[in-house]
C-alpha cells in the first residue's frame, strides 16, 4: 500500500503540474513552448490484459496542441519489474496523446536515483531508455521568495532536499505554505517537518511562529500551535519513559501505552519527577 512518503511528492506535481517542467529543467533539458500544463490520465493500459498504472502523468500544451508528456514515477526502492514497465509507459502515453513523452522519476535518496538513471536496454537497436531521474542532490535549490511563491510546490520538495544542511532553503517555506491552498498545507507542513534532521526541524518550528510572521490565514494558530503543544508533550512522556529505563525498572507495554498517550504536560512533568522515586513503573499511576 503506497505510504505518504510516496504518495506526497506525487500529490505535489498533481496540486501543481508545472512542476514536471521545471524539474525537467533542472536536468538540463529543453521544454518546448508551451502555454499551459494540464494533469493527464496515468491509467496507460492497452489492449494486452495487463494494466499499466503510472504513478502520474502531465501534459503540456501550447494552444489546443499537445507539445510535451511527462510520465511521473516515485520509486523508492530497487524494483526491476517496475523499470522494465517505463518503456511500456512511454510509449503507451505516446500512442495516446501524439507528442514526444518523457520519463520522469523522483527518488527520495541519492543511491535509488543512481540505480533508476542507468540505462533500459530493450533489445532494439537505438530504443534504449534513459530515465530522467531527480534525486536529493538534484532536486533545484529554491531559496528566493518569488521563485517559492511562483512554485511553493517545488520550494517544498527543495526544503525537504536540502534544508538539513542549507538554511536559505528552509527560510522560503514559510512564503510558500503562504502561498498554496488552505487544504494543502497541513499535510505539506507535514511532509517538509517530517523529512528534517532535529536542529532544521526546530528552526523551521521558530519560523512558523505566529509571532515572527504576518499569515494570511489561520493556518498557525490552529495547526503549527497545536504541533508545538502535541511535540513538547511527546519530549515529555519520551523523558518519563527515559528516566525509568535509565533506572532499570520494567517498563510494561500497558504502562508505555498510558505515558505516550498522555497529552497533559502538567501529568507528564509530574511523572518526571516521580520516575526518580518510584520502585515500580506503576507507581507513577498509583501516586495520581
Amino acid at each position: 500500500m503506497p505510504t505518504r512518503e510516496h504518495e506526497i511528492p506525487l500529490r505535489l506535481v498533481q496540486n501543481q503540474p508545472a512542476m514536471a517542467p521545471a524539474l525537467l529543467e533542472s536536468l538540463g533539458f529543453e521544454v518546448p513552448r508551451h502555454t499551459e500544463v494540464l494533469n493527464t490520465s496515468s491509467v496507460l493500459t492497452n489492449c494486452d490484459p495487463k494494466e499499466l498504472n503510472s504513478d502520474g502523468a502531465v501534459v503540456l500544451r501550447d494552444g489546443t496542441t499537445n507539445v510535451m508528456a511527462v510520465v511521473i514515477e516515485r520509486q523508492h526502492g530497487y524494483d526491476r519489474e517496475k523499470h522494465r514497465s517505463w518503456p511500456a509507459y512511454l510509449v503507451t502515453l505516446y500512442v495516446r496523446l501524439g507528442c514526444p513523452t518523457m520519463l520522469l522519476v523522483l527518488c527520495p535518496t541519492d543511491t535509488i536515483a543512481s540505480w533508476c538513471a542507468k540505462p533500459i536496454r530493450t533489445g532494439h537497436p537505438g530504443f534504449d531508455l534513459e530515465p530522467l531521474v531527480i534525486g536529493p542532490s538534484d532536486t533545484p535549490r529554491i531559496i528566493e521568495k518569488e521563485e517559492a511563491r511562483k512554485l511553493p510546490e517545488l520550494a517544498l520538495l527543495s526544503a525537504r532536499a536540502h534544508a538539513d544542511h542549507d538554511p536559505e532553503a528552509l527560510k522560503v517555506v514559510v512564503e510558500a505554505l503562504n502561498s498554496t491552498t488552505p487544504e494543502n498545507r497541513t499535510f505539506y507542513y507535514d511532509y517538509v517537518l517530517a523529512g528534517l534532521n532535529e536542529a532544521a526541524r526546530k528552526e523551521l518550528e521558530d519560523l512558523m511562529a505566529v509571532e515572527t510572521y504576518e499569515w494570511q490565514s489561520d493556518f498557525a494558530r490552529k495547526y503549527v500551535g497545536i504541533g508545538r503543544e502535541e511535540g513538547r508533550s511527546i519530549e515529555a512522556a519520551e523523558n518519563v519513559i527515559t528516566f525509568l529505563q535509565a533506572r532499570g525498572l520494567t517498563i510494561t507495554p500497558e504502562v508505555r501505552t498510558r505515558i505516550e498517550s498522555c497529552t497533559d504536560l502538567k501529568t507528564l512533568r509530574r511523572w518526571v519527577l516521580a520516575a526518580a522515586k518510584v520502585d515500580r513503573a506503576e507507581e507513577l499511576f498509583e501516586r495520581e
